[in-house]
């Protein structure tokens, strides 16, 4: 299925509004440990889409996911437990401006896939924007490692986190978009489950690792409900909404404004000031996702 509306475009632009906020709201709520606020997040993200995924069965009479949509949205679910539960790692070892900017890699990743996979023909566009890609983040690496080891390896785990998103989001492509003998999975019947798989997967990773569920101040609870509500139930369902329309590469891309709106929110409520790597590097990989972002790669049908 496609759209001629030229207002799907900014839809991920939305998305990426919500998205600025998680960092902050994850540093608020520090005093729960990094896997226990992953959880909070998805099983609030669950908890809303529930209703929306049991009243779609009753309302409409759709073709269920096949076998092998099924087994796309657990993989969906892994992803997406794999990015929180290193991403939001990654903040407590490195800056917010550093970990959200890594997360621009992101592009890059889901471009090379989306060209093998999904024959979403890159250009001379793309190819620029992936030099710049590596070049930023080298300059985020080296400016961190300048300031401690410590601040590398929260490099590190934001870098596996921006690869787990990508294929989250890639496989949403996937399964949303129509094919040659299955349409595509509706939004309401594709994020209750992923989110719930999520949840499931970082319920288990906090539970192994002995960390606290609880009981923490009524500002953390806050905090880990706001996580849940903005950046997830919003950004996440509005970036998967647009994922039907738009190419993989063109929904990442638009994440370019997150770590800006992160970065001014870090510098004005947590008084974190960039490192000199940072402030190199980052409009590097600005300018990257903006080209792609001109030139987005052609939509295919998805093979089969």
């Amino acid at each position: 299925m496609q759209t001629n509306s030229r207002w799907v475009y900014f839809v991920p632009l939305l998305a990426m509004f919500a998205y600025a906020w998680a960092a902050i709201l994850i540093r608020y709520s520090e005093e729960a440990s990094p896997f226990v606020i992953a959880f909070y997040r998805m099983a609030v993200a669950s908890v809303v889409w529930a209703p929306f995924y049991w009243s779609w069965d009753r309302k409409r009479s759709t073709t269920k996911p096949t076998a092998r949509q099924w087994k796309l949205i657990v993989l969906a679910g892994l992803m997406l437990c794999l990015h929180f539960a290193t991403w939001i790692a990654s903040i407590r070892y490195t800056t917010v401006s550093s970990a959200v900017f890594l997360i621009l890699t992101q592009p890059f990743m889901v471009a090379i896939a989306a060209h093998f996979i999904l024959h979403e023909k890159l250009n001379r566009f793309h190819m620029v924007a992936f030099v710049l890609t590596f070049a930023g983040a080298a300059l985020i690496f080296g400016g961190d490692l300048a300031l401690s080891k410590t601040h590398l390896y929260g490099d590190f785990l934001a870098l596996i986190g921006a690869a787990a998103a990508g294929a989250y989001l890639f496989i949403a492509r996937l399964v949303r978009s129509d094919s040659g003998d299955a349409p595509g999975v509706p939004l309401q019947k594709y994020l209750p489950p992923v989110f719930a798989i999520s949840a499931v997967g970082l319920l288990l990773l906090s539970l192994v690792s002995g960390q606290s569920l609880g009981p923490f101040e009524k500002n953390t609870w806050i905090a880990l409900l706001l996580l849940g509500l903005v950046p997830t139930v919003i950004g996440h369902s509005l970036l998967n909404w647009s994922s039907r329309y738009l190419s993989a590469l063109a929904v990442n891309i638009s994440l370019v404004g997150e770590p800006i709106g992160a970065s001014i929110l870090a510098y004005v409520l947590l008084d974190e000031i960039p490192s000199t790597g940072l402030l190199i590097g980052s409009p590097l990989l600005v300018i990257a996702v903006v080209l792609v972002y001109l030139r987005p790669p052609l939509v295919r049908p998805v093979p089969r």
